[in-house]
Parts: C-alpha cells; sequence; structure tokens
C-alpha cells in the first residue's frame, strides 16, 4: 500500500480536493503546528515555504538555528550548498544526531538518541518533532514508520486522532486495509476540514530559533 517515499501520500482526499489542494493543505498543517511549537511565526514559514523548502527542512532548520544559535537564514544558505541536512550540521559544529539530541533536551533525557538511517535526517527530526510535539513515545512512532507508513500519514493520524479523542493507531490500522482518508472521514462522520485542523499543542520548544 505505501510508496518508498517518507513522504508520499494519497492526498486525493475526496472529489472535491485537488491534489495540489491537499497538498497546500498538509503544508499548512505542518507549519501552523512548528509555529505553536517554536513559537515562530508562520508568515516566516511560509516565505520559506514559497522559497522552494519543504516544512520538513524548515522544521529541520528551526532545530539547527535554535542549536547552534545560529539565524535561520544563515542555516538555509548553508542547506542550499550541501548534499544533505548532516552535512550542515557539521558545518555548525553540531552532531550528526543533533535531532536526537534535542529528543533528549525536550523531554528531559540524558540519553541521546541515535540516527536512523531508514529516513533521511529530516525525516527524523521530523518524526522527533511529532514525537515532542504531541507526547506520542518516539518508540511507537518508529514501529508505523518500519511497518511502511509514511510521515504524512503518521502525522495525519496523529493530529486527527488527538483532535477527535480517537486512538491513532485505529486510524493507521484503516489506512493499512486500504481505506483512504475521504473513506475513514467518511465513516467517521468526520467533515474534511478536521483532517487538517492543526493541533494546539501546550509543548513548546525550550528556546526560540534565531530568526533575525
Amino acid at each position: 500500500m505505501m510508496a518508498g517515499n517518507a513522504y508520499s501520500i494519497d492526498l486525493s482526499i475526496s472529489p472535491t480536493i485537488s491534489f495540489e489542494e491537499g497538498e497546500l493543505k498538509l503544508d499548512r498543517l505542518k507549519i501552523g503546528i512548528a509555529g505553536e511549537f517554536f513559537g515562530v511565526d508562520t508568515k516566516l514559514m511560509l516565505n520559506f515555504r514559497q522559497r522552494g523548502f519543504h516544512p520538513e527542512d524548515i522544521v529541520t532548520a528551526l532545530f539547527f538555528s535554535r542549536d547552534s544559535q545560529r539565524p535561520i537564514n544563515l542555516i538555509f544558505f548553508l542547506r542550499k550548498g550541501e548534499e544533505d541536512w548532516s552535512r550542515v550540521a557539521g558545518l555548525l559544529g553540531l552532531p550528526p544526531n543533533a535531532h536526537g539530541m534535542q529528543m533528549a533536551s525536550t523531554h528531559g533525557k540524558g540519553k541521546k538518541v541515535g540516527l536512523r538511517k531508514k529516513l533521511a535526517p529530516e525525516g527524523n527530526v521530523f518524526l522527533s518533532f511529532i514525537s515532542d510535539y504531541y507526547k506520542i513515545e518516539m518508540n511507537r512512532l518508529w514501529l508505523y514508520t518500519e511497518r511502511g507508513f509514511t510521515i504524512n500519514d503518521i502525522l495525519l493520524a496523529v493530529n486527527l486522532g488527538v483532535n477527535r479523542g480517537i486512538s491513532f493507531g485505529l486510524l493507521l490500522r484503516d489506512r493499512e486495509r486500504g481505506l483512504s482518508w475521504f473513506m475513514i472521514l467518511k465513516e467517521r462522520n468526520i467533515k474534511e476540514e478536521k483532517l487538517f485542523l492543526p493541533h494546539r499543542s501546550e509543548m513548546k520548544y525550550k528556546n526560540k530559533p534565531v530568526v533575525k
């Protein structure tokens, strides 16, 4: 059922929502919850999105900016000249598993989380972000990626589940059975717009990124 790309998803939510509109709604969901978590104006993040950076890249840059105390514009400048985020981390003097360090910092744990090889670095960071924002154990999320679920499906299931009081595992089980998100919403009598409604979490990152 699942494609190989960690971010791919069937965004044809319903006959009334085009693929492009579904992709835009998903981007706005990611940017909305990132703005809540980091305390950053979503207009700034939308500006970076319009410049060609995906929300996963933006979240990674925000973490790197905070951890290195370097301006986010510099982070993106470095990213344009490097193959991946691991190289950028090296230039900033951050360890390759910087995303693991931010998890330990946010949760108050001394244990550093090692770099997973299955996902690209920004995929690791974004999954860590979902874990922090929605207060879900990282191991539970890894279990679903190892079963072949995309990060987008996991995010939609977690966000909708928290908003509606439904176990995200049940929603992903529906996806595993081959149901589209349109069918899942229809079966549960949930309006389409609720799928992309950002959950407002009380979880915030300790220090704001440098956005000047």
